[in-house]
This record gives C-alpha cells, structure tokens and sequence, in this order.
C-alpha cells in the first residue's frame, strides 16, 4: 500500500482553517481522488501546547493507494484541482512524500 501525505508546516504570517480544510477541503480531495484509486482518507491536526513556532508541523493529510503507479497517477490528474483549493484555507504550500506503507505485528 502506498501513501500519499501533504505536510503543512507553519511559518510567521501563515493562517491555517482547520474548519474549512477538515470538512471541505477533504471532501473536495475525497470526490476527486475517489475514482482514482483512492482507499482511505485521513487528516492530522497537530496539537500544540501553545501557538506553533516556524517549521513546526500543523496539519497533515494521508491518501492511501494501492500502488505507487496509482498514486502518481492520481496526483498528477487531480494535483491541480486540489492546489487550487489551498489558498481557501491557508497561506502555505504543502509538502507531498510518497510512502510505502508497512505493517508490524
């Protein structure tokens, strides 16, 4: 299983929705990434014992696919459909990394 994770890290100035990109952002990535193979869906908002500092994480997204073809298949069709959704919620560029998912029991 591959995954797909979109890393938002802070910097002085930034503004993040955690509203918007929880609910709407995330159905947006879910209906455009649905019908290319996505499996499952999953969002981070990072907790902070005070406001975030630069450089530190503050959300983060995970798309899981079934292989790497797949997911960069899918991020190449629906890549800029979903960046053009950003600017909604936030000030800052994500971070995408590919991953190998591996289980341990």
């Amino acid at each position: 299983m591959i995954k797909v994770t979109g890393i938002y890290r802070w910097r002085e100035g930034a503004t993040f929705d955690h509203a918007y990109y929880e609910h709407e952002h995330m159905r947006i990535t879910r209906e455009a990434l649905a019908p290319l193979g996505l499996m499952r869906l999953e969002s981070d908002r990072m907790l902070h014992a005070r406001d975030p500092g630069p450089g530190q994480v503050v959300a983060i997204s995970h798309a899981y696919f079934a292989s790497l073809p797949e997911a960069q298949a899918a991020v190449r069709q629906a890549g800029a459909t979903l960046m053009a959704d950003v600017p909604r919620y936030t000030n800052l560029q994500p971070e995408t990394h590919f991953s190998e998912v591996r289980t341990h029991s």
